[in-house]
């Protein structure tokens, strides 16, 4: 299917056209490997603490490493294949959740999934001003605002300025992980015990190790069809899912290398502290230029999460009350969202950051596994791809205010989850039981998915389907209007 770009002229015709709307054929472009650098060169300093926590627990470094490779393969499986929604459907990823939820019934859903892309933000801003502060000098609170700035820019611009960013970004980082990694593994700086199988294995450490990995591979399925939407409809399944894994998976697990490397050389220090020394390890001047590359990563990633977090609360607001789904109502949700998200990063005290807000962060990612399964089963066993762009824009379209079958599959999947739960702050007893280990992921996502599939037997996909094909008839035509009265 041959595909035209949208002509883009000038600085403000170069913001993104559109928000939570349909993408029409026309303005679908991309290439699939777009989807690998645009997840490969996303850095959060999050990364590395979740490489680290085996050798805080007790696993030398090939275990640890073994570890956080198992739980991130479990949890790119999943999050990958939301990449095949965007170009069938070309919407943003939160809307597609009104065919399993409701209109009204997906809000709590779309609140968490802002607060995710929030609290990233909050974290992200300060971890930035503050090392900028050590580094560079001046405020720390005034680089964390700085930053801010720099995400909202990226954010505005939209799309293809995202794409772009993160596909030059990527070549500088793989540099610096394959030198990082490979000078340290061959230039005899890791204690040899720590490449040693048959030493130090303790299988609750490594669980804990393996569970803590998926669950953090699993934050990232809120919003990865954002990114796939403008890729043209006939794009292979299969291609885009596997050119998506590979990003997802090879830079979250080189930065978790990273982090378990840091901490199996340097154990105790800070974990930006320790890469920079151990960077330095390797040459003079790695470190310090590793996390400046870093850096640059966590800025497209915080761009990323205010479009991705801007996108969420349009959704939201448009279903409470419609809204005209245009570049204003994306910019200021883009300043409300990025503007305040720099402000609490620049100014929250460090001790809350570490303490309350990651808590917060934790909880919601147990909130997140019942959606990706919901939203799975509904798109490839359920309804398996047909759906109509505008019944999900209607008030009271076929997909309902409050859809009960997603809601009971969604509440009874994360009652589920509870007993098998180990947080911060919480132990559910059957973790107790098996010494710590939290499998709640492992056993909320396929329950979530067998709950929802029982619930939707007794749906009639045959009267659907010929709503959806009668509705969608004219799709494109009617988008191609409203494109030349705006």
């Amino acid at each position: 299917m041959a595909v035209q770009e949208e002509p883009k002229v000038g600085v403000v015709n170069q913001i993104e056209l559109h928000s939570i709307d349909y993408v029409p054929l026309r303005a679908r472009h991309g290439r699939l490997v777009d989807q690998t650098t645009i997840w490969f060169a996303c850095f959060h300093p999050l990364t590395l603490v979740t490489g680290a926590i085996g050798i805080g627990l007790g696993l030398n470094l090939i275990w640890t490493l073994l570890g956080v490779a198992l739980g991130t393969l479990f949890g790119t499986i999943p999050v990958s294949i939301h990449a095949t929604q965007g170009p069938h459907l070309g919407l943003p990823q939160m809307v597609q959740t009104r065919p399993q939820f409701g209109r009204y019934g997906a809000l709590f859903i779309w609140v968490m999934a802002i607060v995710v892309y929030w609290g990233y933000l909050v974290v992200g801003g300060n971890i930035f001003g503050t090392n900028l502060h050590q580094f560079v000098g001046g405020s720390a609170p005034v680089w964390a605002i700085v930053t801010g700035v720099v995400a909202i820019v990226l954010a505005i611009f939209g799309y293809r300025w995202l794409h772009s960013a993160q596909r030059i970004v990527s070549i500088g980082l793989v540099i610096v992980l394959v030198i990082y990694i490979a000078g340290l593994a061959v230039g005899g700086y890791i204690p040899g015990n720590a490449l040693n199988l048959g030493e130090t294995f303790q299988p609750v450490p490594f669980a804990v190790t393996v569970s803590a990995a998926m669950a953090y591979q699993l934050s990232w399925a809120f919003f990865v069809s954002d990114y796939s939407r403008y890729m043209p409809p006939d794009t292979n399944r299969g291609a885009i899912i596997l050119w998506t894994s590979i990003g997802l998976y090879f830079s979250v697990f080189a930065y978790e290398a990273v982090g378990a490397m840091a901490a199996a050389m340097l154990p105790g220090d800070d974990i930006i502290a320790s890469v920079s020394a151990t960077g330095d390890h390797v040459f003079p001047g790695l470190g310090t230029l590793m996390l400046l590359v870093f850096g640059l990563g966590l800025l497209g990633l915080m761009g990323m999460c205010v479009y991705g977090g801007s996108l969420t609360l349009i959704t939201a607001i448009d279903s409470i009350r419609p809204v005209d789904v245009s570049r204003s109502i994306r910019v200021v949700t883009i300043l409300l969202l990025g503007g305040s998200s720099a402000i609490a990063g620049a100014f929250l005290p460090d001790n809350f950051l570490n303490t309350v807000f990651l808590v917060v962060l934790e909880v919601f990612a147990y909130l997140m596994a019942p959606w990706t399964s919901v939203n799975l089963t509904d798109f490839f066993i359920v309804r398996r791809g047909h759906y109509s762009v505008r019944e999900i824009f209607k008030r009271d379209g076929i997909y309902g205010r409050w859809n009960w079958r997603g809601i009971m599959a969604y509440t009874v999947t994360f009652l589920v989850m509870i007993p098998f739960m180990h947080a911060s702050h919480f132990e559910g007893p059957i973790s107790a039981a098996l010494g710590g280990i939290d499998v709640a992921f492992f056993v909320g996502v396929p329950v979530g998915c067998l709950t929802y599939w029982l619930l939707c037997r007794n749906l009639d996909m045959a009267t659907e389907r010929e709503v959806v094909k009668e509705s969608d008839r004219d799709l494109e035509p009617v988008v191609r209007d409203l494109e030349a009265i705006a």
